[in-house]
């Protein structure tokens, strides 16, 4: 649907010169005739108009693209305002994300300097010159100050800027050497570059000091280098060049590519030819100017829907109106358009630094203003200008005025002495103590598995992180098609659960699935963390990944944390016991990232997810030697588990990650401390995921869990989980799938009935183990062996389960081709050609649909241009346009058409043309005949071309005329079947140029005097007539057998008196006698 479709614009403006007092006045004359008002821009004026236009009950939107001031937050006071440029509280979150990112938090001691232009400078400024930069800069700093003091607890020291009195720069440069190391400017460019030349006079442009610019309005040019004066002496540019080597820049975030640019372009040239203004600085123009095109365009978004939900009736109500521009997010002109609930724009910033080969300012980070997250350039560092490039502290090392550092350097050899001292008599005493231990404790304390965030790259863009993966890892999807197997297996899990009932939440089958589970996700539950779909390359992805040393790694978050994690002894030993792991079937764990907030276990990544995700996934087919295959690598990974660390205590499907070669490896063992241990299940305690998870563990374990949260498990109860594991892949249909009438039976249901012992008698919970129900490729002996394993594993006593050495040696015997030679090589192949034989047959199902839309695709585009014309155009050619010297050209409209629409509705008049056109394209068919256009009744028919057909187009057309003419006597109106259509119809021979005409929505388009001249016939001709020229009469009189009349000569508009004829009928078929 297209924006405002229907609807008449009227634009009306004035100026309220950014002025409160006018402002009210002019807005006031507005608001009376307008439907929507865009501006002001100054933040005074805008509070007075949007005030009033809650006072006065106008309830008309107000879009501006300036009002940054926080007071202009409350949509109660300023009634249905709506922002989309930057605001304070964006700049404001930016500010703080920038300060935590580097380390600044706020301190006891002073922490953050803004200096501004004092408010005498000008009260009412022109918004044309930089007082209104210098306006806009005090509102941010107030707001700042604001929200850094009072929410943040930072301590702000405020100074206006007054360039001309030494008192001041003796005051700010005090504060600046005894209380602060941050300073924020909110100023004009030009009182920044003064602030900063003076700060190097006075030696403070040493690394130390880091300075902020608050600069949202400059253009593009000036933001590269705001250094350079060419006005001013080499030697102040040069000082201010090094100033700015200590200065950060933040604005707006700048739109890229050619549209943002072609947008400035037609912005300079609209200013120059409308309003004069021919100094207009060239390159991009500045993000306010395409706020005010994002305000249009969100409009009219919030116009469509309030059309579609209310009606034309809704727009006169505005508050419906701006209701729609809140939560919603678009394309502009700008970027990404994110406006929140108060209906103001999340806007995007960018921190710009200087580049000290060039002198230009670049992009170094951004922020996200919907995300709120601050996010470093890759493969761009800020230049700190001091020795270690690093950012500087908010306290110096000594403290403020060395409060922290003692002048008196023989009190300082004393106490270095008497500490020297201590230490020597202590070590000596422990040395003998530690010895024995010292290797180990050594080991330990290197912490070679911990990790810096730093060391762990983001996978980049699209094609560049697929490439690498697939070098890394052979990361391939289970399914092609990206994502179309994560629908799949969300439509297999609907499917296994039945369909939740509208009421209660209960399904028809298996475990029962609530609302806010049913999302579709690419991972599993447990094993991995989700990834936002627009960062997913091609391979599907199953949890969130990064480099680290060239290699390919997986990521999982470790919990929230009420407290500091802290690295004692047991720790680091089990950290160290869990890394010296080496096996096949278990997952490496690589190392701990435990930077705050980035906190991630880093293991090897199993490109192919999880083993619940590939039997949720109805692409990937089964068969007995794979599931074999899959429950051997599981044992074999026990094994080994069991053997060197002890339990896992967390079995379950989705803690078994399948490799790229389709080897199973167990995951999600021990570290319980870094996990989050007790903590952490008693968070999650009551929600259905812990239950669902549960369904895993034997029942002896979750007694004891529910008296004792920090029991481990045991190698018995990592049997029983096992044998619950075993039959979800024999069957397919969930985990705990029950058939005997337990249709829907929520998690924490189960798992109390799983806990409370049986009764005497009594055969315990269980999944079903139903021979019925087994998939087809068993024979009856090795099907019951498979039941009788599989039901040992889950008894009610531990003791009476098998240990993992006997279950390996009982599926080997089951399968003898996936276990008896033990070839790893051999098995390795069996398992790949399976799944070969799988993807062939989904690429082939996945062609013939491509085949069949491409197809239909084409009929598509040869019915909107020739086919001569189209197949040029799909074989990426461009069509050049040509000259015909001969063609014949029909133009026919219908007599009465604009008094039989006043007397319709436009539905039946759509009715009419559809039923009218459709008769006359089936006709056309039976000719050589092209139909270049209708446009409301006109229609538009031509012949000998694209492929020229000698002097038969006449013939062609002529009779494509008196067939039209024929059949529109039969013609029946639905809504007036008693009226008759009058059809008028002109045809003229001669030569046209022809050609496409446009790159969206081609025309294949005909040019010339010969289609005015045909026009001319039918405007001059009479209804139920067909008015030919004397070039038609020529051509028709030569191929011979069409009855002609003259009509003799008529006037025709530009033309003059021309000869004309009438054509009745061909040989015996006269349609319109003479």
């Amino acid at each position: 649907m297209g924006l405002l479709t229907g609807l008449r614009v009227r634009v009306v403006a004035n100026d309220s010169q950014c002025d409160y007092k006018v402002a009210p006045v002019v807005g006031l004359l507005l608001l009376r005739e307008v439907d929507v008002m865009l501006g002001p821009f100054c933040s005074f004026s805008l509070a007075a108009v949007a005030r009033y236009n809650g006072y006065h009950l106008y309830q008309k939107p107000i879009i501006s693209s300036g009002g940054a001031a926080s007071a202009l937050d409350s949509k109660t006071e300023y009634f249905n305002l709506v922002r989309v440029g930057a605001i304070s509280q964006n700049l404001e979150n930016m500010l703080l994300s920038i300060f935590r990112y580097y380390k600044w938090p706020p301190r006891p001691v002073q922490s953050l300097l803004l200096v501004h232009v004092p408010d005498e400078v000008n009260t009412q400024p022109d918004y044309n010159t930089q007082e209104l930069m210098a306006a806009q800069g005090r509102l941010m700093c107030n707001a700042i100050e604001k929200r850094f003091s009072h929410q943040n607890n930072y301590i702000v020291r405020k100074l206006p800027y007054a360039p001309n009195n030494t008192h001041f720069h003796r005051e700010v440069f005090r504060v600046m050497r005894d209380e602060v190391r941050i300073v924020v400017l909110c100023a004009d460019p030009d009182t920044v570059r003064d602030i900063m030349i003076k700060a190097y006079e006075h030696g403070f442009i040493n690394g130390e000091y880091v300075f902020f610019n608050i600069d949202l309005f400059s253009s593009e040019q000036l933001t590269a280098r705001p250094w350079h004066r060419s006005s001013d002496t080499d030697s102040n540019n040069q000082a201010a060049a090094i100033a700015y080597r200590t200065l950060l820049t933040v604005t707006l975030r700048r739109a890229a590519g050619d549209r943002y640019a072609e947008f400035s372009r037609r912005v300079r040239e609209r200013a120059k030819a409308d309003y004069g203004l021919a100094d207009y600085p060239d390159g991009q123009v500045n993000s306010f100017v395409g706020a005010i095109h994002d305000a249009v365009l969100l409009y009219a978004l919030a116009v469509n829907d309030t059309l579609a939900e209310f009606g034309p009736a809704g727009l006169s109500n505005g508050t419906l109106v701006t209701e729609r521009m809140r939560n919603r997010t678009f394309a502009g002109i700008t970027g990404l358009v994110s406006m929140n609930d108060n209906a103001d724009r999340d806007a995007d910033y960018s921190l710009l630094d200087m580049d000290p080969a060039t002198l230009n300012f670049t992009v170094v980070a951004n922020y996200h203003g919907g995300e709120k997250r601050y996010v470093p350039v890759k493969d761009k560092r800020i230049d700190w200008y001091n020795r270690n490039n690093r950012p500087p502290p908010d306290v110096p090392e000594c403290g403020f005025r060395n409060s922290k550092c003692s002048k008196d350097l023989s009190q300082v050899a004393k106490y270095a002495v008497a500490v020297l001292l201590v230490l020597i008599c202590v070590l000596a005493v422990l040395v003998l103590l530690i010895y024995r231990r010292l290797r180990l404790e050594s080991e330990l304390q290197t912490m070679n598995w911990r990790i810096s965030w730093s060391e762990l790259v983001p996978p980049g863009d699209r094609l560049a992180a697929l490439a690498a993966a697939a070098e890394a890892a052979d990361v391939e999807a289970l399914s092609t098609g990206g994502g179309g197997g994560a629908f799949t297996a969300a439509s297999r899990r609907r499917r296994r659960h039945n369909q939740c009932d509208n009421n209660d939440g209960h399904c028809g089958g298996g475990v029962c699935c609530p609302e806010d589970l049913e999302a579709v996700s690419l991972v599993s539950q447990d094993t991995i963390a989700g990834v936002p779909i627009s960062r997913v390359p091609a391979a599907q992805l199953f949890t969130r990944t990064a480099y680290y040393k060239g290699s390919l790694v997986a990521l999982k978050q470790l919990p929230a944390r009420s407290k500091r994690l802290e690295l004692n002894h047991k720790l680091l030993l089990e950290v160290k016991r869990v890394k010296d792991l080496a096996s096949d079937n278990i997952v490496r764990f690589i190392g701990a990232c435990l930077d705050p907030p980035n906190e991630y276990l880093v293991t090897e990544y199993c490109p192919k997810g999880s083993l619940q995700d590939i039997l949720e996934n109805d692409n990937i087919r089964l068969d007995w030697m794979f599931k074999f295959s899959l429950m051997l690598d599981i044992c074999r990974g026990m094994i080994y588990l069991h053997q060197s660390f002890g339990p896992h205590g967390n079995l379950k499907s989705s803690n078994c990650l399948v490799d790229s070669r389709f080897s199973l490896k167990i995951a999600d063992f021990g570290l319980r401390s870094l996990r989050g241990g007790r903590e952490q299940k008693e968070k999650e305690a009551d929600t259905y995921a812990a239950f669902r998870s549960k369904l895993w563990t034997a029942p002896e374990l979750l007694r004891i869990a529910a008296s004792d949260s920090n029991f481990d498990g045991t190698k018995e109860g990592d049997v029983y989980s096992f044998g619950i594991i075993a039959q979800e892949t024999m069957y397919r249909k969930g985990v705990f799938y029950l058939a005997d009438g337990e249709d829907c039976v929520e998690p924490q249901e189960l798992v109390s009935r799983i806990r409370s012992p049986p009764e005497p008698q009594q055969q315990p919970l269980r999944p079903s183990l139903s021979l019925e129900e087994l998939p087809p490729g068993l024979d009856g002996d090795r099907a019951h062996a498979l039941l009788s394993l599989v039901g040992s594993c889950w008894r009610e006593e531990p003791s009476t389960r098998p240990t993992f050495n006997s279950v390996k040696s009982r599926v080997g015997r089951l399968n003898k081709e996936a276990a008896g030679s033990g070839n790893i090589l051999d098995n390795l192949l069996q398992r790949m050609e399976l799944y070969s034989n799988n993807l062939e047959t989904l690429v082939a199902k996945r062609t013939d649909q491509y085949l069949e839309e491409k197809k239909k695709a084409e009929n598509l585009l040869y019915c909107m241009l020739p086919k001569s014309v189209a197949t040029t155009l799909m074989r990426g050619e461009s069509v050049a346009a040509e000259w015909f010297d001969s063609v014949t050209i029909y133009f026919s409209d219908i007599c009465g058409f604009t008094a039989l629409s006043s007397e319709s509705t436009p539905m039946e008049v759509v009715t009419l043309l559809n039923d009218l056109y459709t008769l006359f394209d089936c006709i056309i068919e039976r000719y050589d005949c092209y139909k270049v256009e209708t446009i409301g009744d006109a229609y538009m028919v031509v012949s000998g071309l694209p492929v020229r057909n000698g002097i038969n187009h006449a013939r062609e057309i002529a009779r494509m005329a008196l067939n039209f003419l024929e059949h529109i006597s039969t013609f029946r109106i639905r809504h007036k079947p008693e009226e008759k259509l009058k059809l008028r119809i002109g045809i003229n021979s001669g030569p046209v140029c022809a050609g496409v005409v446009g790159l969206k929505m081609p025309r294949y388009c005909l040019f010339g005097d010969t289609v005015n001249t045909a026009s001319r016939m039918e405007s001059n001709g009479l209804p139920l007539k067909i008015h030919i020229s004397a070039s038609t009469f020529t051509i028709l009189q030569s191929l011979g057998g069409f009855v002609t009349t003259v009509r003799g000569e008529v006037e025709m508009k530009g033309k003059g008196r021309q000869l004309t004829y009438w054509l009745h009928g061909e040989g015996d078929s006269i349609v319109d006698p003479p």
